[in-house]
């Protein structure tokens, strides 16, 4: 009979002792996942704060560099504004010559290479000039060539001649577009003055401490 209770005893004993323990085990469990919990939400926290910095300094960044921007925007607006406004005006002068400026435009270019076509066989292409012009131009312009064809070419890009050397070796344009481009380059500037005063708010001694720019007619004189 006392073995009986002895046993029992120590069973009671082992089955105390293994319920302290896995309640020791699960207090601890339960303290571990809160510290864990504790420092994911720690470090979530400062992920956000950082996101958020983050943020706000790129679109710190984004402004200032949009506001520093902004003047070259506008810079660049003008200056398309005014270089559109002068290639029309530029092509519509040129689209307006008679057929004798056309060719005497074009003829004062071709002279300009005459030299390089000395003693060669030339052939002289025209579009949207007579035959005769075109034949009268070539002799004074090309003099010294050996020889002259007159072609009639519509492939040019625009009125006007174009030389070539029957062996490839030079070749002129001398057609309405060049013309346009000469105009822009050695006249953008008093056309500009002209056309445009106001948007590139150029202002004459007139108006000097006004802030008013000066009108394209005062500016074309």
């Amino acid at each position: 009979m006392e073995e009986i209770v002895s046993a029992d005893a120590i069973r009671r004993e082992i089955l105390e002792d293994a319920r302290r323990k896995a309640t020791r085990l699960l207090e601890e469990g339960e303290a571990e996942a809160a510290r864990n919990v504790a420092e994911i939400e720690a470090k979530a926290a400062e992920v956000v704060a950082e996101i958020f910095e983050t943020n706000a300094a790129k679109s710190a960044r984004y402004r200032m560099e949009t506001m520093a921007r902004f003047p070259l925007e506008r810079t660049r607006m003008r200056t398309s504004f005014v270089d559109r406004k002068l290639r029309e005006a530029a092509a519509a002068y040129v689209a307006a010559l008679p057929e004798t400026r056309v060719a005497s435009l074009s003829e004062a270019i071709l002279a300009r290479g005459a030299a390089f076509f000395a003693g060669k066989s030339v052939e002289f292409h025209r579009r949207g000039l007579s035959e005769e012009m075109a034949r009268e131009a070539a002799a004074r312009a090309l003099s010294k060539a050996a020889s002259v064809s007159n072609v009639e070419d519509p492939a040019l890009p625009a009125p006007g001649f174009m030389a070539r050397a029957v062996d490839g070796s030079v070749r002129v344009r001398a057609t309405m577009d060049v013309i346009e481009e000469m105009l822009m380059d050695e006249r953008r500037g008093e056309l500009a003055l002209a056309l445009c005063a106001e948007a590139l708010s150029i202002g004459s001694p007139d108006s000097a401490g006004t802030g008013k720019p000066n009108s394209p007619r005062r500016a074309a004189r």
